[in-house]
């Protein structure tokens, strides 16, 4: 009986046992054709490529793993997926060259399984054209190359930065008659002249790489080497960054690596990887990985930086912009994410040849005096002994955002429970107590993008906790309470960045949506105030060198009842600089020591104070700060 049952087994299964030998056999044959011996003049993974090798000729490049069948369509041929079949090399890169067909579209068609094929952009692409079915890579005509002017200039030492974040779309943009007006590359270009008056050296700009839609922070990337069509082509980006350069300003791009949207051809050439409901499948993509919630708290599909193929893709793209836009380096989002070795979460260091120490490696080897600042805390599931000090001494990244400093001194600001106990002394000065070596390993900051403006919570939120002294509206509390922050953030040791409109107490909400900075405040006498005190500090930092040193050292206060601090900073050549921040609500005398007598500049208040006995008496009012420096140069 089971025998017979075995035998029926066998007829049923017999036409489907020869089906799939059949389509077993086609796929190998069009594989076998198109394996060459042939091979490309250089290591190349992906684009559009002229002249490469034969004037005249576009060759075409696409990595496709384990993949039978990949052909190149396109405008230029009807988008027939038989016109123009790639060849191999057998081992994952495909190309074809062709007669150059000037300006058109461009993508590829990849047999993905024996039920599945895919239209997908190129993952190199230097522009998108986006349709709602696929995005497509754009190819131009031939164009004269771009003149670049800033032959002369070199990217400052880290310890020399004035950071200043922004997002072109907000930045730059404006409502108009009801209708956003999405903010882009020229128009930031023209308003160079604020950040230059402003005295930042810096620019650190949230994501550009092209995302879906005209309206994004840029933290959902698809296209890594092209720029969002909301913000202009490269040539707009470069003449930005050109303009930078010669208006002495470095340029600094935040990229998202940790995760990608669902467009990005690598993931959609193989079969997927969640189901319906989001519950996991199998995983037959070499570039992305599962990732628990702890990992991927924000969406998109996580990158497998541990498997050499993705290792490779953004080896290649910080290479690119390193040296295709003249950029001075990079801001890294959520490296935890980056470095999660889904094989290995545990593993306690950072592997040198995956992850963020092999992108930051090849990023050094494009330009040495590149700048690499992360972004890192430790992750559930991962290992404790990981950490961001751990990051910045194993790997060639430089510096990483100070949460401890940011989070500590946001909870004093806005008075949050217990605020008096937090440790203010070593969130400021205690750089070496979290691990660190040196400040420049540090960026400080009481704002960015991933937090609520401190003029927003006050005014809306916590204001009601926080004591009004007679004579302050709940405004005038809110900014001087973010004075309080900047005055830290500009007198510690460390690098110091400011969130764009911190410089006139924007107090916009945080949201991800077009969200303008208030220009209008700048109409205003006590927000114009408040920019020329941040001008103040900012020119403070950069002309004086005991700012920027290593060197601090605290005087005797009791925090949690007097609500004061008071630190010096020098430097190994003489300089002094003494500050001393009142978080209180009502008036303090503070005594400062100095090195020698005589007229002592506060860069807070814009006011002089004469020394005698080596010390200066100043009286604070509630909640303000005092920042002396020698007059002279200041």
């Amino acid at each position: 009986m089971r025998r017979n049952i075995g035998r029926a087994a066998s007829r049923l299964l017999a036409p489907f046992c020869t089906f799939f030998r059949a389509m077993e056999s086609k796929f190998a044959s069009l594989f076998e054709r198109a394996v060459t011996s042939e091979r490309l003049p250089g290591d190349i993974r992906g684009g559009a490529h002229r002249d490469l090798v034969e004037r005249g000729l576009v060759t075409f490049v696409m990595r496709a793993p384990y993949k039978p069948f990949v052909s190149l369509v396109g405008d230029f041929n009807g988008w027939d997926t038989l016109s123009h079949p790639m060849q191999t090399d057998g081992e994952g890169t495909w190309w074809i060259s062709v007669p150059d067909p000037g300006r058109t579209r461009y993508g590829y068609y990849v047999v993905v399984d024996d039920d599945a094929h895919a239209w997908v952009g190129d993952p190199y692409a230097r522009e998108v054209q986006w349709s709602h079915e696929t995005p497509w890579a754009l190819l131009h005509g031939r164009e004269s190359a771009f003149v670049w002017r800033d032959k002369k200039w070199r990217t400052p030492p880290l310890r020399d930065l004035v950071i200043y974040e922004l997002c072109v779309r907000d930045f730059a943009g404006v409502w108009h008659a009801g209708h956003p007006h999405y903010g882009a590359f020229e128009r930031l270009t023209r308003q160079l002249s604020h950040l230059t008056a402003l005295g930042v050296n810096c620019v650190e700009l949230m994501p550009i790489n092209a995302f879906p839609g005209e309206s994004s922070w840029g933290y959902n990337p698809v296209f890594y080497h092209a720029i969002a069509n909301t913000y202009g082509g490269p040539t707009d980006f470069k003449r930005f960054v050109d303009a930078c350069h010669r208006a002495g300003i470095a340029v600094i791009l935040d990229v998202a690596f940790n995760h990608a949207w669902g467009q990005h051809p690598y993931y959609n050439i193989y079969p997927p990887m969640y189901g319906p409901k989001g519950e996991w499948w199998t995983d037959w993509n070499p570039f992305f990985h599962h990732t628990p919630p702890s990992i991927n708290m924000w969406g998109g599909v996580d990158w497998d930086h541990f498997n050499p193929e993705t290792t490779r893709y953004f080896q290649d793209i910080v290479r690119y912009w390193l040296t295709e836009y003249h950029i001075d380096g990079f801001r890294f989002d959520w490296v935890g994410g980056v470095d999660y070795d889904s094989n290995n979460p545990m593993r306690p260091d950072f592997n040198p040849y995956h992850g963020i120490a092999a992108i930051c490696w090849a990023a050094r080897q494009a330009k040495p005096d590149c700048i690499l600042i992360g972004e890192f805390w430790q992750l559930e599931g991962t290992s404790p002994e990981k950490t961001a000090a751990r990051l910045v001494h194993e790997t060639e990244m430089d510096a990483v955002w100070n949460g401890y400093f940011h989070h500590t001194l946001d909870d004093v600001l806005n008075r949050r429970w217990e605020w008096e106990k937090r440790d203010i002394h070593r969130a400021i000065g205690g750089f070496r107590d979290i691990g660190f070596s040196t400040a420049t390993q540090v960026i400080n900051y009481s704002c960015s993008h991933d937090e609520v403006r401190p003029e927003h919570e006050i005014k809306f939120y916590s204001g009601k906790h926080i004591p009004r002294p007679a004579g302050m509206s709940l405004q005038d509390v809110a900014l001087a309470q973010a004075k309080l922050g900047l005055v830290a953030v500009f007198a510690a040791p460390g690098v110091p960045m400011i969130y764009s409109g911190q410089e006139y107490g924007d107090d916009s909400p945080r949201t991800i949506d077009f969200s303008p900075l208030q220009w209008g405040k700048l109409g205003q006498p006590k927000f114009r105030r408040h920019m020329e005190m941040v001008k103040r500090l900012i020119r403070a930092r950069r002309r004086h060198a005991a700012l920027r040193s290593d060197h601090i050292r605290f005087f005797d206060n009791h925090f949690p009842s007097e609500h004061i601090i008071r630190f010096c900073r020098w430097d190994d050549a003489g300089d002094y600089a003494v500050c001393a921040i009142n978080f209180a609500a009502e008036p303090r005398w503070v005594e400062l020591p100095v090195p020698r007598d005589g007229l002592w500049r506060d860069v807070v208040g814009n006011r002089t104070r004469t020394a005698e006995g080596r010390r200066l008496l100043v009286q604070l009012p509630a909640y303000d700060a005092a920042l002396f420096v020698c007059p002279h140069d200041a």
